[in-house]
């Protein structure tokens, strides 16, 4: 199914969320060279709740930052503008659902971390690929974060239809997205992939959106594709405690495509299974 016409049945049910208006505003300062640190942290400041998740996901231990950060400011000074402008839309979007945390029959503190953790290993190997990818690490980030997020947007929006779809693809053993195409006629990679777009992310990171489930051509078509849809398996492997299971996906075929070694897999799964532990939500 093409994107535009996933859209078409997408906005019969529910109107996709705007892009959050901190993060908005941080990047109209990012884009701006007159702007520098200060500008931008007080930007964050000026959101109470989001400044404190923010400074929360800054002192994480996932960054290993050797003194507290305390500030918006300082967060800025030490992540980075590009860094913080993903941890900011990190919190911004994670505050904007908090009223599903509590869903009957959905674990909203895992999908999120699931997404984060995706984020954060497509990262991590991005940064290793030997191969040309078109995105920069901070922008894998933000593909975890939105990968899932239909399931988000399902859940809101139909909750009662959602949650059976839910309970049947565990019942079936059928893939969420699968029982999602069967109920809905699109799953919540199409609803992800048209966020990003309207948004105005690059598409290249709402294809790695779309296609995170496959088909197989398309995965393998673009290596950023591919690093997206093959970590999303790692981590779910990572998170059921099969890391050796997550090492093998990546196969002969996919560290040719991605330019990276079999221990570059190794080692970046073993690191999964210790940032799982530190992600704040």
């Amino acid at each position: 199914m093409s994107l535009e016409t996933a859209q078409n049945l997408i906005q019969n049910h529910f109107e996709l969320p705007t892009l959050p208006q901190v993060v908005a505003r941080i990047n109209a300062l990012v884009d701006d060279p007159d702007v520098g640190v200060r500008e931008i942290g007080a930007a964050v400041a000026e959101d109470a709740p989001i400044a404190a998740k923010v400074l929360k996901i800054a002192n994480s231990a996932y960054f290993g930052l050797r003194e507290k950060v305390v500030s918006t400011e300082h967060a800025t000074a030490v992540l980075g503008i590009r860094m913080l402008r993903t941890v900011a839309m990190q919190a911004s979007v994670i505050k904007r659902y908090e009223h599903l945390r509590g869903a009957d029959d959905f674990n909203f503190e895992e999908l999120w971390r699931h997404s984060i953790l995706t984020g954060q290993v497509c990262a991590a190997l991005a940064a290793r690929c030997r191969a040309r990818i078109a995105l920069a690490p901070e922008e894998f980030h933000v593909v975890g974060l939105l990968h899932d997020m239909g399931k988000i947007l399902l859940l809101e929006s139909r909750p009662a239809e959602f949650l059976a779809v839910v309970a049947e693809s565990r019942a079936s053993g059928r893939p969420l997205h699968v029982a999602e195409m069967a109920a809905f006629a699109f799953h919540h990679g199409h609803i992800g992939a048209l966020i990003a777009r309207q948004w105005g992310l690059p598409s290249l990171l709402s294809d790695a959106i779309q296609y995170h489930h496959g088909p197989r051509e398309a995965v393998m078509a673009d290596p950023a594709v591919a690093l997206v849809a093959i970590v999303n398996l790692m981590v779910h492997e990572v998170e059921s405690g099969q890391a050796d299971e997550a090492q093998a996906l990546f196969d002969a075929n996919v560290c040719t495509l991605l330019g990276l070694r079999a221990e570059d897999a190794v080692e970046i799964a073993r690191a999964a299974e210790v940032w799982r532990q530190q992600i704040q939500v």
